[in-house]
């Protein structure tokens, strides 16, 4: 059941959450089109003279390309610079408040997520994620989709997928369909927090 509730997030939280998003997002935007162009990482390199290794860096949001590279990379891909990052930033100025967003917290109050972008017919979303000890192994209140991409901000965070599992660490990212996701766990001390990033598949 999702439950509105107020935040208590600081203001110069969210103005960092922001300047991730904006990274991770745009990384998540140019894989995209690079899948739906046909095209492998080494390609891509090839066609733009930028490094295997530095879209590797920008697909994965851990680092911002200069302006020099995204001219390069839209010039690449064939789209334009101002369509490489959706309107959520595209509406400058625009700040997001800790209270936007609907909200859901589990029935032991370990977990919450909350929904603050969300693209016509689900194309995109962007799920800010808090989980203290503990588990979460249903995920029918979130925006639907196939493929989802986590990029963890603080503490870890175990993935339980089908045929793997995986540790995330402060600026560690993991991609996975999300029919092969069975669980969230924190089994650590310290409270995670990550985001989920979640698209419909543009194959």
């Amino acid at each position: 059941m999702e439950t509105e509730i107020e935040s208590f997030s600081a203001t110069t939280e969210n103005e960092r959450n922001v300047d991730e998003v904006l990274t991770v997002v745009l990384g998540e935007t140019l894989k995209r089109r690079r899948l739906e162009l046909g095209l492998s990482m080494e390609k891509l390199s090839q066609l733009s003279t930028v490094s295997r290794g530095m879209l590797g860096l920008i697909e994965s949001g851990k680092t911002t390309p200069s302006i020099g590279i995204l001219w390069k990379l839209s010039k690449s891909l064939r789209i334009p610079i101002g369509e490489m990052i959706p309107d959520l930033f595209a509406q400058s100025p625009r700040f997001i408040g800790a209270n936007e967003g609907k909200r859901w917290i589990s029935p032991k109050n370990t977990a919450e997520s909350r929904v603050f972008y969300q693209e016509e017919r689900d194309r995109l979303s962007i799920v800010e994620w808090k989980l203290s000890l503990g588990k979460v192994s249903q995920f029918g209140h979130l925006p639907s989709a196939f493929d989802i991409k986590i990029y963890q901000i603080e503490g870890k965070i175990k993935i339980k997928l089908k045929t793997k599992d995986l540790v995330l660490g402060p600026a560690d990212s993991a991609f996975f369909p999300i029919a092969e996701l069975e669980f969230l766990e924190n089994e650590f001390k310290e409270e995670s927090r990550f985001l989920w990033i979640a698209s419909k598949k543009a194959r």
